[in-house]
Order: C-alpha cells, then sequence, then structure tokens
C-alpha cells in the first residue's frame, strides 16, 4: 500500500548489534520512525525477565500497533526469542496494512561474546550466561524473512536493509513542531525540544 508506514523486525542473539543498527536506520529513515526496544520495555519499564506470557509481549504489540495506526514506520528490535515471542510477531505482521520486513542478524556465538566484552552489560552479565542464552539460528520462519550476515560492518548491514525496504513515508510537521532534532549522542538541539 503506497505511503502507508512500514513495519521492520529486526531481530538476533544478544550482542548481535540489533539496537546499534536500530538507531542508525531510525536515524537514516527520517521522522516519524519509532524505534521500539525490546529491553527498553521488558528490562526498564516492567523489569521483568524473558519468560513465556511476560507482559512485555503484549506492551510491545499494543505499541506497535499504536504507532503504525498513527502513520508511524516502526523498528521493533530485540533478540524475540522465537519461542515466546513468534505468536506475537506473527499476528502484528499479518495485521499490518503496510509494508512488512523481518531481518535476522546471523552472528556466531564467539563473536557475541566477543562484542558483549566491551559493552556496558558484560559487567553485569556473565559470559557463561549469555553462552546460557544463545540460540543458533532462531529465525521466526515467516514469509520473506531475511537472515543477514551478522559479522558485516554497521553501515554495510544498514545500507542493506534501506535497499530492502526501499523508501519510506516521512511525517510532514510544521516548522517547530513536536520531532526532536537528531544531533551527535542524540542530544537535543536546543533546550526548548522538550
Amino acid at each position: 500500500m503506497d505511503g502507508a508506514p512500514h513495519l521492520i523486525v529486526l531481530r538476533g542473539n544478544s550482542a548481535s548489534g540489533k539496537t546499534t543498527v536500530a538507531t542508525t536506520l531510525q536515524r537514516r529513515l527520517g521522522r516519524g520512525t519509532a524505534n521500539i526496544g525490546q529491553d527498553h520495555f521488558r528490562r526498564v519499564v516492567l523489569r521483568e525477565h524473558d519468560t513465556p506470557d511476560a507482559d512485555n509481549i503484549g506492551l510491545i504489540a499494543h505499541t506497535i500497533r499504536y504507532c503504525t495506526r498513527v502513520g508511524y514506520n516502526v523498528i521493533a528490535e530485540g533478540i524475540f526469542l522465537a519461542e515466546h515471542y513468534r505468536e506475537m510477531l506473527g499476528e502484528v505482521l499479518a495485521e499490518h496494512r503496510g509494508p512488512t520486513h523481518v531481518f535476522y542478524l546471523d552472528v556466531p556465538l564467539e563473536e557475541t561474546l566477543r562484542r558483549h566484552r566491551t559493552r556496558p552489560l558484560g559487567t553485569e552479565v556473565s559470559a557463561g550466561k549469555l553462552r546460557d542464552w544463545y540460540v543458533q539460528a532462531d529465525t521466526l520462519g515467516v514469509p520473506g524473512e531475511i537472515v543477514l550476515d551478522g559479522t558485516a560492518d554497521l553501515e554495510s548491514t544498514v545500507e542493506l536493509i534501506c535497499a530492502r525496504i526501499g523508501p519510506v513515508p516521512t511525517k510532514t510537521v510544521a516548522a517547530g513542531a513536536r520531532f526532536l532534532q537528531v544531533q551527535d549522542r542524540g542530544r537535543r538541539a536546543d533546550r526548548g525540544d522538550r
């Protein structure tokens, strides 16, 4: 459907680069692109473990539906373990009236362990725990799902995703309206953007 918002699902194991790719992609796609991170809803908003039938699953589904309904392109990113999230993701993908895209970042265990050591969560979560969480080739098996080489650099990965999804609609707003300006390190353009 021309002009309809896109729904992009970006999945992969812990330390596969999902969050960095999603943040970069959101900036690349421009105004009117929502970045719905599983970790934010699960770990920050609800402070719950990733379990079957956890409350974050419904909250994420509701947020995806809301954002697409009001015209936002949506990037839903997270581990989204297939065993726990397949049904919900399948439903929101099937319901969505615009273009849908599903990407899985396939990163080998040893590379996720190397990356994990370089991030703040690396001091909080042990390498052993990361090994326990790792699920090889945890794809959803939905039509059109694309498995990406998760060892490619950030720019190449984002370029490949952009090429696959094509142009997306952007929200147009009057000057000075509600969107924050993008600056280095996510700072606001001025103190008036609250």
